[in-house]
């Protein structure tokens, strides 16, 4: 008899035993899908508690140049920023949206570079991104009420793969009405020197100094009337319907120059004249603002003199153009702060006074934006 009681003890002990494991994988399992919400929304996303905001989405608002849909084999559609002219990925884009949801969720393909996300106008992300070409998923925020917009910005190439959120929540696109400023010009004006191109040039900065909408349509290497290679056709002539006038800007920044060291300077001011002519005529309302040329170590403000002169002169043939005078701005007591380890393009530092210089005489032509 006690035996049998025992054996059956022990059974019930078992059974209990058993129970109690299921039960507790069961909660255990609730959990655990309710803790993934930020941290793994690819497991969230098949107990259909969020949702993917596609990146060809209608209400995505793509900001500060074109953008391009790009098939791309290993994610499929993607959004990219654009070069209409080179048909090629370009920089200083910036991609936004507004939201209900609680939470986002950033899905992010590792393309290098820096991601920094605003939300609601202040910085909540900034990360490295890896070069490896795998999705990760970066939270953005959570346990938030109410609406809120989202502002995504890459240092260098921007690609959108998608966002995360709430299945219930709801998207719009953000309405904005910038006035905007196409910067056109060589590495100076691409970026080269800053540590970010699309929030540390002075491309990116002048963005906020005048609340505008900037689009950085610069390309290194290259000139008003000099292409690279020649056969690629990228010279600032060669672009200016495409990635200029196509735009419709409401101001145009050239920073041109140095790259037509070697080439015969009547020409030159010829050619600037013709570009300018050319944005007057298609956009007559448009204020263009031609740089001068700042001195670098190995370009003295004597060597750059002719240079920036036909720079002036043509800009002086046309009523909507203002020559922005960069005459002894740097020169030897400030080159180490100003330029880059290279000697050449301008540091961090070198851009923000850059940007200052350009607002200061935007602002002097343009009293709108004060």
């Amino acid at each position: 008899m006690n035996g049998d009681k025992m054996k059956k003890m022990g059974s019930l002990i078992l059974s209990l035993f058993v129970l109690f494991i299921a039960v507790t994988v069961f909660f255990s399992n609730r959990e655990t899908k309710t803790s993934t919400t930020i941290q793994d929304p690819v497991s969230v996303e098949v107990t259909s508690k969020i949702k993917l905001i596609k990146p060809n989405s209608p209400e995505w608002l793509f900001t500060n140049g074109p953008w391009k849909e790009v098939d791309e084999p290993t994610v499929g559609k993607v959004m990219k920023g654009w070069l209409v002219s080179g048909d090629v990925p370009h920089y200083g884009r910036r991609v936004k949206i507004e939201t209900d949801s609680s939470f986002a969720v950033l899905k992010q393909v590792g393309i290098g570079g820096t991601l920094t996300v605003f939300v609601d106008g202040k910085p909540a992300v900034e990360k490295k991104l890896t070069a490896d070409g795998k999705v990760s998923k970066i939270p953005l925020y959570e346990n938030k009420t109410g609406w809120h917009k989202i502002e995504i910005v890459h240092s260098s190439l921007s690609e959108l793969d998608g966002l995360f959120i709430d299945k219930k929540a709801n998207v719009r696109k953000p309405v904005e009405s910038k006035k905007r400023l196409v910067v056109m010009g060589h590495s100076y004006a691409e970026g080269y020197g800053s540590k970010n191109t699309a929030l540390l040039s002075f491309a990116g900065l002048l963005e906020d100094k005048l609340g505008v909408e900037s689009i950085n349509q610069a390309v290194s290497k290259t000139d008003l009337d000099v292409s690279v290679p020649a056969s690629s056709k990228n010279s600032g002539l060669d672009r200016l319907q495409s990635d200029v006038i196509d735009l419709k800007p409401d101001y145009v920044l050239l920073v041109y120059g140095y790259n037509a060291s070697s080439r015969n300077l009547e020409q030159y001011q010829k050619d600037y004249s013709q570009f300018l002519t050319a944005i007057q005529k298609a956009l007559p309302e448009t204020k263009v603002f031609a740089s001068g040329i700042p001195s670098v170590s190995h370009y003295s403000e004597e060597d750059l003199t002719p240079k920036n002169l036909a720079i002036q002169n043509a800009c002086h043939r046309v009523s909507n153009c203002t020559f922005i005078d960069m005459k002894d701005k740097w020169n030897e007591t400030n080159y180490s702060k100003y330029i880059g380890s290279d000697g050449v393009h301008p540091s961090d530092e070198g851009h923000a006074f850059l940007a200052e210089e350009y607002a200061k005489a935007i602002r002097a032509a343009a009293p709108e934006l004060k």
